[in-house]
């Protein structure tokens, strides 16, 4: 049986399906215990976010109202907002980049690549009248006060200024179709196509000269009146119709500037196990919808080329601690194990992403109080690892395949091809597979059952085991 084994698996993934990836990004977030963390609490995380965990790529929500100068001021302060000189740098200050710059000097020094997201909330003077404040954050944000401040962004972290290491990746804005982060959301997909007019051209005139910028970014399920769902606001912002064809019926769509961006960012959370008929949902099972849209909006000329998807913000939530929820921890490892197996099937999405190292906090309250934070992290708000924090090192997903199995996994620590044996439940270990260079493997069993791996770096050393799975499919 392992010779078949040895002989079926597919090194480098030469046999993967048609349509399957070879690779995808890593990308990891947890703004509030990096950004809010000391110096040594961020390098000690960053170092076990690359080195044990595996991840390649670092998501920074780089809030506005956390850097710009009097935040809480109705009318603006003098300053000039495109220059990054113009802004506090010093690590401790508030409001100031000191912190941010802290976190993207020392993810640089650990070898992760970072993902910098132009975000709010807007600071006061930059909404509409002033109204942007308290249960009114983010209202009617100007754009032009959005694009100089993502000129300052760009120019800051372009590797000419002052020792700050340079930022390929950029994105613009997060969730613009929930009501949180831009207001009012009639409004939402005009403002957002303004605020892309002017800070897409200052960043890719500001950043290294190689910059890519992604666009979207959007919540994944249509919540009214809280979230347009991200079909109706994908039509209303890029001004197409039903049938996905070019219009004007929509505010401001005469004259459409076509936006040269280079990436489109997703948030594929939602309903693991459907795609439900009834509501505008992009979760990660209709990501070929989204895939769809963007075609059809390209050949409208919308997009200047063929944009590659970026899942850059998912996670699952699990109970414990969330008593709300049904996902139990074993379940939560499975399925973010499962989604990740999912997502590499589709070669148009170029990363997997996980939201959360810590689960939030309980607030004070009645339980959808308790628990309206995000309880998607690997580790408990106490620290103490999920059977989840173990299923991101080592992913497996074991799927029938007539009355065998397909074994599908990764080493996802370490470089270069690494390797793994491969064990079925009571049975012995099997042979060394060697992983393709990004430490995937995929391999078939004649006998059904439950599976796991021991893991290996490229210099043999084993460096851990991955959960047992069950058959699925």
């Amino acid at each position: 049986m392992y010779t078949a084994l040895a002989i079926a698996a597919f090194l480098l993934l030469g046999a993967a399906p048609a349509g399957a990836s070879t690779s995808m990004w890593s990308i990891f977030e947890d703004n509030r215990a990096l950004v809010g963390a000391s110096p040594e609490q961020r390098q000690a995380f960053l170092e076990e976010l690359k080195n044990r965990m595996g991840a390649d790529t670092l998501r920074v929500q780089l809030r506005w109202n956390q850097v710009a100068p009097q935040p809480g001021a109705r009318s603006k302060p003098q300053f000039n907002a495109s220059d990054p000189g113009a802004y506090q740098g010093a690590l401790n200050a508030f409001p100031g980049f000191g912190p941010y710059d802290d976190v993207i000097r020392r993810a640089h020094g650990v070898g992760l690549r970072v993902l910098v997201t132009i975000t709010g909330d807007a600071p006061r003077w930059a909404t509409e009248g002033g109204r942007g404040t308290g249960s009114n954050a983010n209202w009617k944000v100007n754009a032009g006060e959005y694009g100089r401040f993502a000129a300052a962004v760009a120019k800051r972290y372009s590797g000419t200024f002052a020792d700050l290491p340079a930022v390929r990746y950029f994105s613009l804005w997060n969730e613009p179709n929930h009501s949180q982060f831009l207001k009012p959301t009639s409004s939402s997909p005009h403002l957002y196509r303004n605020m892309v007019n002017q800070a897409l051209p200052a960043v890719r005139a500001n950043g290294r000269s190689d910059v890519r910028i992604f666009v979207g970014e959007l919540a994944p399920v249509g919540r009214a009146p809280r979230v347009i769902g991200p079909k109706a606001f994908l039509r209303r912002w890029l001004c197409l119709s039903s049938r996905l064809t070019r219009t004007t019926r929509y505010s401001g769509c005469r004259g459409f500037r076509q936006i040269k961006a280079d990436g489109f960012a997703h948030h594929p959370y939602g309903p693991t196990s459907r795609v439900p008929r009834t509501l505008d949902v992009i979760n990660l099972l209709a990501i070929r919808t989204l895939g769809h849209y963007l075609d059809r909006a390209r050949a409208a000329r919308r997009f200047s080329r063929r944009l590659s998807i970026y899942n850059t913000e998912f996670g699952l939530q699990s109970n414990p601690p969330d008593r709300l929820v049904s996902t139990s921890l074993s379940r939560q490892a499975a399925l973010i194990n499962e989604k990740e197996e999912f997502a590499f099937r589709y070669s148009r999405l170029k990363s997997h992403s996980q939201y959360l190292m810590f689960d939030d906090p309980a607030r004070p309250g009645p339980l959808a109080v308790k628990w309206s934070g995000f309880q998607t992290g690997l580790r408990f708000a106490s620290g103490r690892a999920k059977p989840s924090f173990n299923a991101y090192r080592f992913p497996i997903v074991v799927k029938r395949r007539g009355r065998g199995v397909h074994v599908w996994g990764r080493v996802r620590p370490g470089s270069g091809r690494r390797s793994v044996r491969v064990q079925r439940l009571g049975g012995s270990l099997g042979p060394r597979i060697r992983t393709n260079g990004s430490g995937y493997f995929g391999a078939n069993f004649k006998l059904s059952g439950r599976f796991r791996f021991r893991a290996y770096d490229g210099n043999a050393k084993q460096i851990g085991t991955s959960r047992t799975a069950s058959p699925i499919g």
